[in-house]
């Protein structure tokens, strides 16, 4: 009967802990993020991600089903960040009242910028793209966004009168696609070449693309 009543206290007083349960949900994640970009995704186990939280591997269990739950919920947020990032560098008004070479290599900047962040997660993503759905829905859902917010840009520059483009929705995918891998080659996979030139050839290249001389 004790037992019992223990139980039934347990109970109700987790739900006025929510901040302690969020305090403790934080620490795993944050946990993870450590073993992840230290051990490797593959290496890593719950014991471990645990451990360096300093939770029972149980309450682990109360938080994540695995730690592939924890890298796709962190990868949400890393996602998120990046489009947002990067889209609002595409905003027509911006471009319409400013040099468009500028406004070029304002957004290179940004494609280039968004490798830093949290670049051990981006690291492996990268690596589960091929081996896991979910992670490449991840990666495509940045690029869907990017290149929705560049093919808006690109018809009212076009409107204006300004590109020397026609296929616009080729050139989002060509644009997007080359500084992309030029970015994650640079900066995630230490290409051996220098950021600030490289930002500067890209964004003559694309400059050139794009508009009229």
């Amino acid at each position: 009967m004790q037992r019992a009543v223990k139980t039934k206290a347990a109970t109700r007083l987790r739900t006025p802990q929510q901040a302690r349960s969020r305090l403790t949900r934080e620490q795993i994640l944050k946990a993870a993020v450590t073993c992840f970009e230290t051990r490797g995704y593959e290496e890593t186990t719950t014991a471990e991600i645990a451990r360096r939280a300093r939770i029972a591997v149980g309450t682990f269990y109360l938080y994540f089903k695995d730690k592939r739950s924890i890298l796709l919920e962190l990868l949400g947020g890393t996602v998120n960040e990046i489009a947002n990032y990067v889209v609002q560098n595409l905003q027509p008004e911006a471009w319409r009242h400013a040099d468009a070479r500028a406004g070029v290599r304002n957004l290179i900047d940004a494609l280039f910028h968004t490798r830093t962040i949290n670049p051990g997660l981006q690291r492996i993503l990268w690596e589960r793209y091929f081996k896991d759905p979910q992670f490449r829905a991840a990666v495509q859902a940045i690029e869907l966004r990017v290149r929705a917010a560049m093919l808006q840009l690109f018809t009212v520059l076009q409107a204006d009168g300004v590109l020397r483009i026609t296929d616009m929705s080729a050139a989002a995918f060509v644009v997007y696609s080359s500084i992309e891998w030029t970015a994650s080659r640079l900066v995630l996979g230490g290409a051996g070449t220098e950021i600030e030139p490289a930002v500067e050839a890209a964004s003559d290249m694309v400059s050139r693309f794009l508009f009229r001389d």
